[in-house]
Order: structure tokens, then C-alpha cells, then sequence
């Protein structure tokens, strides 16, 4: 079986490069379809095969309005052909909508269009299958429910101590916010939830390369005590030191579907702080996440003070157990059975 992956691989995340190594692994023949090369390699398509795309939005967006319809006519037109010659068209919808939407009305109209051409959707959770059914108006036996994989061993260990790289004791109490560095990722509300409860052995790290908005407004933060900016994109070699140096990951997100970064932090058996949502009790065990209340003013922050106190229980939990769920060989075996007929 022949599948056109988008992408197959990409430098911002192993997720694709995980993925495609297992399916290849399960003996399916993946090929790339590169970025921004859609409209032009599907004419290699065989009646039987697969084109599975992650990420929709990049084959019909434009800030420019007049150009997103002009993409978003084109990519019908890709989406009648293959359906014509036969190709399935299998989308993973990793995220409801794409965090950044200038055209809400087109977006939705898009999307729900889509799923209609799909022969196939695929999502990483029971709740994200929800609110596609009721978003989009999909019928659920079109939707199929694989999880997104771990990360062990992925990101190895290069021997850089980051807490004397920072001036931070061994004893201290560390979070850390790792990853992009948006509007919608609630850095600002961190920050101040951290400045609240911080005493002199308690530390932040936010660690990311944030985009223009978000870097002024850090560079403005007037208490930046026992708070360590590394306003950069941080190096895969760089990642397990940094995750292996704290001791909670602070995920304060405005919006969550499915969550790579908690998969992240859940592979290196870290505590998690993050908003209550249905994702959490899907992919972790008790006392993996403090979740909290993001209509709370103090929710956050109470989060935060309540993450230390279980930190410091230092109760045994059962890590091995939940990622033996989330095997990339198991899904890549779900996925091909999706291919296959999508039987559950």
C-alpha cells in the first residue's frame, strides 16, 4: 500500500518522522509530499493509494482574501481529482481549528467541506472526536480515534547542566514553559502566576522562540527575578538536558486539542500543570497533571503552589503503564487498519 504522507517528516517536531518510520515499519511504502507541493504531485498518484495530510490549512490559507479563495478553489479542485481517480484522502485533525484563523467564516466552510471529501479523519482523542462531530456535522463512523505517540528516547541527553548554566541550585524548585512563544500559549499569565508564589529557591524557565509580540512584551517584564528567558529555538540536543533540569513543565494554554509538548513532558515523566480539559484524563494516570479552573483568576497560580506540594510527596506513579499505551508500533498498526477499511 502506497501512502503520500504531508508532511513525512519536519525539523519543528519527531511527530512525522515517528510516524512515517512506524508505518514504514508496518510495511507500508510512505512517500513525501513536500510542503507546498500538493497540487503538484498528486498527478503520481495511483488509483488504491493514500494521501494522509496533517495540517490542512497550508494548502488554502492566505492572509490576503482574494488569494484564499483562489487556494481554496484549487484545492477542491485537487480534492475532486483525487476522489475521481480513486485515491483516499485521509486527514489527522490535530487541532479543531489552526491557532491563528483571519477569516473565521472561510475557515469553517473550508474545513467542513473537507471532511466531507475525506474519506477518512483521524484524531488523537475521544473528545477531539466530539467536537469534529458536532463542529463539522461528520458522522462519527468516519472518524477513528488514534492516539498521538510518546517521545522516550527520542531526545538524548548531551551531558549540559542547565541549572549551573542558569546559576540555579540543585536544590531549587524549577518550572519550566518550553515551546513557541504565542499569544494564545498564556506566557503572560505565567509569568504572573509565577512572580505571585516564587520564593528565593524557586525558579521559571521559558524557553522558546517567541514571535514578535510576544518578545516585546517579555523584554518589557519588569520583575524578571529568578526567571531565565531563553528566547530561542531550542536545539533538539538541547531539549532532554532542559526537560531533565525541572521539576514541573508549565503548559498554560488558551487553547487545547491534543498536546505534543504534555506528551513530551508525560515521556520524561515530569508533573504537568495545565487547564482542565477532556485530553488530560485520556492520556494521563492520577497525580501526572494539576490541572485547574482557566476561568479562575487564581487558578493558575493555586495550580502552580499545589504542582510543589505532589512534587514533594514524591509518590511512585505509574508512568511505564500509560506510555505503554501510546507504543508508535500500535498505532502505526491502528492507522494501517484505518487505511485498510477503518475498522475499529
Amino acid at each position: 500500500m502506497k501512502v503520500w504522507m504531508w508532511p513525512k517528516s519536519s525539523e519543528l517536531n519527531f511527530y512525522n518522522d515517528l510516524l512515517t518510520d512506524s508505518l514504514s515499519g508496518a510495511g507500508l511504502d510512505i512517500r513525501d509530499l513536500k510542503h507546498g507541493k500538493l497540487l503538484l504531485q498528486v498527478g503520481q498518484t495511483r488509483p488504491g493509494d493514500i494521501v494522509h495530510v496533517h495540517w490542512m490549512h497550508h494548502a488554502y490559507q492566505n492572509r490576503n482574501p482574494l488569494l484564499f479563495i483562489v487556494k481554496s478553489f484549487l484545492f477542491v479542485l485537487t480534492m475532486v481529482y483525487l476522489k475521481l481517480k480513486n485515491v483516499q484522502l485521509v486527514w489527522t485533525i490535530h487541532n479543531l481549528y489552526p491557532h491563528q484563523t483571519k477569516y473565521p467564516r472561510m475557515e469553517r466552510f473550508m474545513r467542513s467541506l473537507i471532511c466531507r471529501f475525506c474519506s477518512k479523519l483521524i484524531v488523537a482523542s475521544e473528545s477531539i472526536k466530539r467536537k469534529v462531530v458536532s463542529e463539522f456535522g461528520v458522522p462519527a463512523r468516519k472518524l477513528f480515534v488514534v492516539k498521538h505517540g510518546h517521545y522516550l528516547g527520542v531526545y538524548k541527553p548531551s551531558g549540559m547542566n542547565v541549572r549551573e548554566r542558569h546559576g540555579i541550585g540543585e536544590d531549587a524548585d524549577v518550572f519550566l514553559f518550553l515551546g513557541a512563544i504565542k499569544a494564545y500559549k498564556g506566557v503572560e499569565d505565567l509569568i504572573e502566576s509565577f512572580n505571585e508564589i516564587k520564593t528565593k529557591r524557586s525558579y521559571l524557565i521559558v524557553a522558546g522562540k517567541a514571535d514578535g509580540e510576544m518578545e516585546a512584551y517579555l523584554r518589557k517584564v519588569e520583575d524578571t527575578s529568578n526567571i531565565v528567558l531563553d528566547l530561542r529555538f531550542v536545539p533538539n540536543e538541547e531539549v532532554a538536558d532542559l526537560i531533565g533540569a525541572v521539576d514541573v513543565m508549565v503548559m498554560p494554554y488558551k487553547e487545547i486539542t491534543t498536546s505534543g509538548s504534555a506528551i513530551l513532558g508525560l515521556s520524561f515523566k515530569k508533573l504537568i500543570v495545565m487547564p482542565d480539559n477532556d485530553f488530560i484524563d485520556e492520556y494521563f494516570a492520577e497525580d501526572m497533571v494539576v490541572g485547574y479552573d482557566p476561568s479562575d483568576s487564581n487558578g493558575l497560580t493555586n495550580a502552580m503552589k499545589t504542582a510543589l506540594n505532589v512534587k514533594r510527596e514524591g509518590k511512585a506513579l505509574r508512568y511505564e503503564e500509560v506510555l505503554k499505551e501510546l507504543e508508535w508500533s500500535a498505532i502505526a498498526q491502528r492507522i494501517k487498519k484505518v487505511y485498510q477499511g477503518g475498522v475499529e
